[in-house]
C-alpha cells in the first residue's frame, strides 16, 4: 500500500511573526491538495508546534478532506520546547 506522512507540513510562520503569516493560504492550498490527492494521508503534528497551532492544523485537515484527500490526522502532545521540531530540527 502506498501513503504519505505528513510531519508538520504547511509553510510559512515565525519570524517576524509567532505561528504563521498565511493561515488562509495554507487552508486553501490543503483544499487544492485533497481535489488532487490520490493516497491516503497520514498527517501528523505536536501540540505545542509553534508554527501550525492545532487549531490551524483541524482547519487544514478538514479542507483536505472536503476536496476529497483522505486522511488520518494523528496529534501527538507536545514535544521538547517547539513541537514543530518533532521529525527534525528546522
Amino acid at each position: 500500500m502506498t501513503a504519505m506522512i505528513n510531519f508538520a507540513g504547511g509553510r510559512g510562520g515565525h519570524a517576524p511573526v509567532v505561528g504563521n503569516c498565511a493561515p488562509e493560504s495554507l487552508v486553501k492550498a490543503a483544499f487544492s491538495y485533497g481535489t488532487t490527492a490520490r493516497v491516503p494521508l497520514l498527517w501528523i503534528n505536536s501540540e505545542n508546534d509553534t508554527y501550525f497551532d492545532p487549531k490551524l492544523v483541524n482547519r487544514m485537515v478538514e479542507a483536505y478532506g472536503k476536496g476529497g484527500g483522505r486522511a488520518v490526522h494523528r496529534p501527538v502532545g507536545p514535544f521538547g520546547q517547539d513541537g514543530h521540531t518533532l521529525a527534525g530540527n528546522d
